[in-house]
Order: structure tokens, then C-alpha cells, then sequence
């Protein structure tokens, strides 16, 4: 069982495991630390840049943004999500304070993948689910809350069928297509043409991917 959940799990976060690399495209980021640059002696008032580090994928860029004369709202962004253009050497961003703004990279950071938890599998499938397609489709806000609902049904569905000894492991994969199926037609009304395009592509992958793990795995225990 849990060797064909992390088949699933692994599946889900293929498509970033392997880094972030430049993109043409805008991706959801969060702000996950912002740290004042002030010198010796220097009040909170005289600050003009700060440390940000912004979180996109599972790799973490530090940059150095200057905000407008006189703001220090950036402080106060901690956790706020946004959609980031990753460049070479730049982050590109919409902020409320600047307006669009290209800030340089200072430094990049690969995480590890997400390890399985077999004690909190729904969870992990869940997040790690909506982390796909928030990245994979540039969901807006609104478009995650609604489907996010959507996410962890289906999460409580994989979880009843990854625990059932009764099945095989051919009967819960093709459960699982099921399900997944099913969650799809959900969220395709909720989604732009071009979204639904690129979920059909995502599907495609990941399917192609799954079979290519399972062979392996196949191929080890024989």
C-alpha cells in the first residue's frame, strides 16, 4: 500500500520536483521572509531595500527589493501570494506599492521533495494536488478557493481506496483514473480555455510518468 501510494504522490510532484527554471510565463510565489538592509545606528524610518525571499515551486528565490520613497509596506507582506515571472536573474512581480517591478535574484535555493507521511496521506495528497495545479495553471485566488474543495474530496476518496486490502493494486489504479476523472469534469467549468488545455497536457504527463514508475518497480522486484 504505501509503495503504491508514494507511486501516486510521486506523480503529483514530478512536474516541480526538479527546480524552477526561467519561465515566460507568471507562476504563483508566496512571501516567506522579508528582512529590513539597515546599517549600524540606522532608524526603521531611513530604510530603503529589503531582503525578500519569495517562494515559487519548491525553490525559494532571495531578492533585493527597493520600494517606492517613503513606503515601508513591504514589511507587512509576509505569507501574501502573488504571481512572479522568473527570469535568469530577476524576479518580476505586480505589488500594490510599485506597480510591476523587476527585482535582481540575490540567491536561489532547491527544496527537497515532500516526503510521504503515511499517517497523514490525505493531507499531503490535498496540498500537494492544489501546489500543482496552482502552479501549473496560474490559478487566480478565487479559482483555488473554489476548487480546493474539489481537491480534498478527491483526496478522501484516494485514501479509501490506497487502505482497501481487498483491492489489487491494477484495481486501485484504475479507481484512482476514476477519481481523478471525476475531479477533472468538476473543475473544468471553473476554468479558462487555456487552463483546460493545459490540465489535459498535465493529465497526460503524469499518466505517461505513472506507468513509467510502476515499470520500474516492476522491473526491481522481479
Amino acid at each position: 500500500m504505501r509503495s503504491w501510494l508514494g507511486v501516486i504522490l510521486v506523480c503529483l510532484t514530478v512536474p516541480y520536483a526538479i527546480g524552477q527554471t526561467p519561465s515566460s510565463k507568471y507562476q504563483p510565489g508566496t512571501i516567506v521572509a522579508v528582512a529590513a538592509r539597515q546599517k549600524p545606528g540606522q532608524p526603521d524610518s531611513d530604510v530603503t531595500q529589503y531582503d525578500v525571499t519569495v517562494r515559487v515551486g519548491n525553490t525559494k528565490y532571495a531578492v533585493l527589493f527597493t520600494p517606492p520613497s517613503g513606503s515601508n509596506t513591504v514589511k507587512y507582506l509576509v505569507g501574501d501570494q502573488l504571481l512572479v515571472l522568473v527570469g535568469s536573474k530577476t524576479l518580476t512581480f505586480n505589488s500594490p506599492v510599485s506597480g510591476k517591478t523587476e527585482v535582481p535574484i540575490l540567491s536561489r535555493e532547491t527544496l527537497p521533495a515532500a516526503k510521504l507521511d503515511a499517517s497523514n496521506v490525505c493531507g499531503q495528497y490535498s496540498n500537494l494536488k492544489m501546489q500543482n495545479l496552482s502552479e501549473k495553471l496560474a490559478l487566480t485566488d478565487a479559482q483555488q478557493a473554489q476548487i480546493r474543495p474539489i481537491s480534498q474530496q478527491e483526496a478522501g476518496e484516494v485514501g479509501e481506496i490506497c487502505f482497501n486490502p481487498a483491492l489489487s493494486r491494477e484495481d486501485k489504479l484504475s479507481r484512482y483514473e476514476q477519481i481523478v476523472q471525476a475531479s477533472d469534469a468538476k473543475m473544468k467549468p471553473l476554468l479558462s480555455a487555456s487552463q483546460v488545455q493545459k490540465l489535459e497536457d498535465l493529465r497526460k504527463g503524469q499518466k505517461q510518468q505513472l506507468k513509467q514508475i510502476i515499470a520500474q518497480q516492476s522491473a526491481k522486484q522481479n
